[in-house]
Formats: structure tokens, C-alpha cells, sequence
């Protein structure tokens, strides 16, 4: 990885042509290194290994803006600070809660989830939720059914009352909540769906 100022001062052939070196080794790795460059041009991108974000030089020359991350496993995240649009479907793989005495719920890992009910259970407060992130869980009960869940105070249902769910055996009912990151305000409800 190399960054260059992309000046060439005039010197003798073997140092010009280092020189012009280390402006194609800049070239060729983006402009590379473990900072921004010296030297800002708008329009110019680069990769600064030292917060490990890919960057764009603004049209003012002088404003950075992150563009994506990049990790030695390989995994790109988009950069959260510009607006992006998406031309086909996103969407969250569905997870399965494990069924248990109390039901744990790891927001991070779980936004789209479901758990089926084999007994009365207690869901407890979710971890990881983040400010303003939607989640969307699907109660199902077993092939018994009249399986009754009680839920911890994170919970906020609409009306301040938590639903009676649909008890028949293999029902399903779904709930959406949008969190504050630390209580999951119920902002859907469907019951006794399919």
C-alpha cells in the first residue's frame, strides 16, 4: 500500500523515476495507507487501513466521506452515515428463538425470529436492541397448544395491555415492535394468523 502527493520534483532520472514508482505503486492501491493522504483531491478514493474504511474525497477537495468497511475475514459493511437505495429486496433471515423457561432474545442477532411455545414461557428483556431498529416475532404454539407466555416490562403494548394470545395448538401470532434500545414499543399485532 502506498500514498503519494502526486508531485514529481524535478531531480535527477533515477530519482524521478522512484519517484514516478511511488506515484503508480499510490495508483495502484488506491492510495492506500494507514491515514488519510497528504494531499486531498476531490474525487479521490482511498483505502485507510488504519480504521480499515474505504473513503471519497468530497467535491470541495477537502470534506472525507466513509463509504464502506472492510475486514481481513472479508466482510464489507456500507457505511451508515450516506443514504443508500436499493434496487432488489432486502431483508433479514428469520431465526428460531430456543423454547425454554424464560425465552432469550438477542436483538443482534435476531431481528426477524420466532419461537415455538412448549409450555407457558417467560420472554425476558431482549440484549442488543438498537435505537430505532424494528423486530418482528412469531409466537407458535406446539401441537398442544394453551401455552400461556408473560412477558418482562421492556415489552410496551399498544393500550399499555399485553395480548391474549391465540391458544389452539400450532397457532401462530405475530408481533412487530420498534425499539428505543432499551424497551420494544408493539407498533403491529396480528393473532390467530394462517
Amino acid at each position: 500500500m502506498a500514498q503519494h502527493d502526486y508531485n514529481i520534483a524535478n531531480a535527477d532520472g533515477a530519482t524521478v523515476r522512484s519517484d514516478l514508482n511511488n506515484v503508480l505503486s499510490a495508483i495502484q492501491s488506491n492510495n492506500s495507507g494507514s491515514g488519510d493522504p497528504s494531499s486531498l483531491v476531490a474525487g479521490m478514493f482511498y483505502y485507510d487501513s488504519g480504521d480499515n474504511i474505504f473513503k471519497i474525497i468530497a467535491t470541495n477537495g477537502s470534506t472525507i466521506t466513509n463509504l464502506f468497511t472492510l475486514s481481513a475475514s472479508g466482510n464489507t459493511n456500507v457505511a451508515t452515515d450516506i443514504a443508500s437505495e436499493f434496487t432488489t429486496t432486502q431483508n433479514f433471515n428469520a431465526t428460531t428463538l430456543t423454547d425454554a423457561a424464560t425465552v432469550a432474545w438477542d436483538a443482534s442477532i435476531n431481528q426477524v425470529t420466532q419461537v415455538t411455545l412448549g409450555g407457558d414461557r417467560a420472554f425476558g428483556a431482549p440484549t442488543n436492541q438498537v435505537d430505532g431498529a424494528c423486530y418482528a416475532l412469531r409466537v407458535v404454539q406446539d401441537g398442544t397448544g394453551s401455552r400461556i407466555p408473560t412477558w418482562n416490562t421492556v415489552f410496551k403494548w399498544s393500550s399499555a395491555t399485553a395480548p391474549t394470545l391465540t391458544t389452539t395448538a400450532s397457532a401462530i401470532d405475530i408481533f412487530v415492535f420498534l425499539s428505543n434500545g432499551t424497551n420494544m414499543y408493539e407498533i403491529g399485532r396480528s393473532l390467530n394468523v394462517g
